[in-house]
């Protein structure tokens, strides 16, 4: 069976976050241990499975997701960790270029603010779409899913125009795409899965730091080249607010609730 290698890219800006370096190295000891156990089943070093073995997802957080089964194949992951850097779109751009150098498949980011289930990975990448995202949302107020659509419009001045149309209510537990939202989707890389074959098919620079985002350009650059984009919005996560507070699903629709006539106006907003 072929191996799968992932490149796991950090595109730090200062971090590791203290609020977060304890997850993320036991993150990585989940990885380690991921990899191990796939050659393990494809060799059937143990037999009759691996229900005999202590589980993963050790707290049993997101039930049998975060573990591994036959199907799966076998995984070898590799680490690319370009922090420091101002720019997270030249952070990206490194990463990418390390995952290609080291031939790998796929390459997964995730941001140094957030948080998420051991399950992410398998969860998405089990789906096999190009560029699939988790579910995120902003950190800062008004808090909102960083889930877009791209509207095209004409300028007198400029021609063709893109911009960018907060989609707030989202499809919940579902993966989503250009169809469910009636237009283009684009959106936030605090967590993301992109199969390297797309690095192949748009030119260099991948990545263009803009006032909307390089992940949002990231992914106006695969519509303009056929290739579909997803999320997986019951793939969750958390964002660290400055105090720190954590923003997910829960507290996004606490604060709809709580200022409707704000998230009426701000559905209406094209930035």
């Amino acid at each position: 069976m072929k191996t799968t290698k992932v490149c796991l890219g950090w595109p730090w800006y200062n971090g590791p976050d203290k609020h977060t370096y304890q997850r993320y190295m036991e993150m990585v000891h989940y990885f380690g241990r991921l990899q191990e156990r796939s050659h393990w089943l494809q060799q059937q070093v143990i037999t009759g499975g691996l229900h005999d073995t202590p589980p993963l997802d050790k707290d049993k957080v997101d039930g049998d997701h975060a573990e591994i089964t036959a199907e799966d194949g076998v995984f070898e992951f590799f680490y690319a960790d370009e922090g420091g850097l101002s720019l997270p779109g030249l952070a990206r751009e490194l990463v990418v270029e390390k995952a290609l150098t080291l031939g790998c498949d796929w390459v997964m980011m995730w941001d140094d603010d957030m948080l998420f289930d051991w399950s992410s990975f398998l969860r998405l990448w089990r789906h096999q779409k190009p560029v699939i995202a988790a579910l995120a949302f902003t950190a800062r107020d008004p808090i909102q899913p960083v889930i877009y659509k791209i509207r095209e419009e004409q300028n007198a001045d400029r021609g063709r125009a893109r911009r960018s149309e907060p989609v707030l209510g989202y499809p919940k537990n579902k993966l989503i795409s250009d169809a469910d939202i009636d237009g283009p989707i684009a959106f936030g890389f605090g967590m993301v899965l992109i199969n390297t074959h797309v690095f192949r098919q748009i030119p260099k620079p991948w990545f263009h730091s803009t006032a909307c985002g390089e992940d949002w350009m990231f992914c106006v650059r695969c519509y303009d080249h056929g290739i579909p984009r997803y999320v997986d919005t019951s793939v969750k996560t958390l964002h660290k607010k400055y105090d720190p507070q954590w923003v997910g699903e829960a507290m996004y629709e606490e604060r709809r609730e709580q200022f409707p006539e704000l998230y009426e106006k701000l559905a209406k907003v094209i930035m």
